[in-house]
């Protein structure tokens, strides 16, 4: 499942969106790899992020797959930085999915992000720029 990422400059926004099945494995992986060469980069500190996830075809991830995104995304959050994370789903499983990622990852002590799920991009992009 590729993940392709955007950097809007103008609007300090990261722009994330996935595509085909998701596994488990393959979001580590990517989260691992976002964190290192994008998210914790100086120049993107302070950027809001929008990951659109309408474009998944297929869910194959487990709870503990979930949780363990959760606590990976988290430890990169910085105490000093109030960013949003604003997640776009296309189902009632994405949306599920989606808001069990938003507790395990709020359970950190390091979590320090705002997020919110919505079901089109118009909503996140008006939330993100609140």
């Amino acid at each position: 499942m590729p993940a392709n990422h955007y950097i809007d400059n103008k609007r300090q926004l990261i722009i994330t969106t996935w595509e085909g099945e998701a596994h488990d494995i393959e979001f580590i992986e990517a989260i691992k790899k976002y964190q290192k060469d994008i998210q914790n980069h100086p120049d993107y500190i302070h950027f809001n992020e929008i990951v659109n996830l309408s474009g998944v075809t297929r869910y194959k991830l487990t709870t503990e797959g979930i949780k363990t995104i959760g606590q990976i995304a988290s430890s990169t959050d910085k105490t000093d930085v109030n960013r949003k994370l604003a997640l776009i789903v296309n189902s009632t499983l994405a949306y599920g999915l989606a808001r069990m990622y938003e507790a395990y990852r709020s359970f950190s002590r390091k979590a320090q992000k705002e997020i919110s799920i919505f079901r089109n991009e118009k909503d996140a992009f008006e939330w993100i720029k609140k």
